[in-house]
């Protein structure tokens, strides 16, 4: 069964932060956080199980910087094919029966010509190959995350269509701001549901950025926007530095009430982005069930 064919009254459950993770455990965030699918294999994978003991239906591998560019701006292009293998690996490792793991594809760090010296094929190229190494290592579905640009998205979701047959969520990144949520690049909801459509994504989500109350309107306008099923990944507040620490403030009672929110305005699959924890999805997992009473 795959994940779609779980969707129902009850909206599933994807993971939260890694990142998040990793700082409070003292990994200097300058290092890429995929190297440690290597140099660490047992935390990571203690990450994820946690992660499913909350309650998650879905965790995300941690291949999300995996792609050949952002891999050859850390001089770590050659070990493209073993941390995307390893991090499947690792999640499916602690995966119980019925759950699902998705390989993670992040932006390049990179911007299309003429704003930057990236050309559409080279970029379609770069996903097409992270995406070649996430389905042959045996993830359930790919989750195009965090992206800024429409276009971006667009070439990293033709590409793994063009990799093999699976499952596809794309979640962009939007800004708010007095006319809506647009993307980096000036993208509406309306626009950005459109393409993907045409495309042939499965799940339109929308990450980061946005805290979990802002993200009930955004919700909103993707419901109205398509009928495909929807993912919400909302930061945990704004974030705020303390002693040169970056940290987030919301408490998980009133993101998972956020989250409710989320799902009463048209969300299928809700979980968390930055500054999320095990305790987050486990209360939203608590404010679910709810729904069920």
């Amino acid at each position: 069964m795959g994940l779609l064919d779980k969707l129902g009254k009850t909206p599933l459950l994807l993971d939260g932060a890694i990142g998040t993770m990793l700082m409070d455990a003292g990994h200097a965030s300058t290092r890429s956080p995929i190297l440690l699918n290597l140099e660490q294999p047992d935390f990571v994978a203690g990450i994820h199980r946690q992660y499913f003991e909350a309650g998650a239906d879905v965790v995300i591998a941690n291949t999300f910087g995996g792609n050949p560019l952002k891999l050859a701006a850390e001089g770590l292009e050659t070990q493209m094919e073993v941390l995307n293998r390893n991090g499947v690996e690792l999640t499916q490792s602690v995966c119980p029966a019925g759950r699902f793991v998705a390989g993670d594809m992040g932006p390049c760090g990179k911007m299309l010509k003429p704003l930057g010296d990236v050309t559409p094929e080279e970029l379609r190229e770069n996903f097409h190959r992270q995406a070649n190494v996430l389905i042959d290592a045996g993830a359930d579905l790919i989750a195009i995350e965090t992206m800024y640009s429409l276009d971006e998205a667009l070439a990293a979701l033709n590409a793994v269509r063009d990799a093999g047959e699976i499952q596809t969520l794309v979640s962009i990144t939007f800004n708010q701001n007095p006319k809506g949520y647009f993307t980096m690049m000036g993208e509406n909801v309306a626009r950005c549901s459109a393409v993907l459509e045409d495309a042939g994504v499965d799940i339109i989500g929308a990450n980061c950025t946005l805290n979990s109350r802002d993200m009930v309107d955004l919700t909103a306008d993707l419901r109205a926007s398509t009928a495909k099923p929807i993912a919400i990944q909302p930061n945990a507040g704004q974030p705020v530095v303390r002693n040169g620490v970056t940290c987030y403030e919301q408490q998980p009672a009133e993101f998972a009430a956020d989250v409710r929110k989320i799902v009463d305005a048209g969300a299928d699959i809700v979980g968390g982005c930055c500054g999320t924890t095990p305790e987050f999805i486990q209360a939203v997992k608590a404010e679910i069930a709810e729904l069920n009473k």
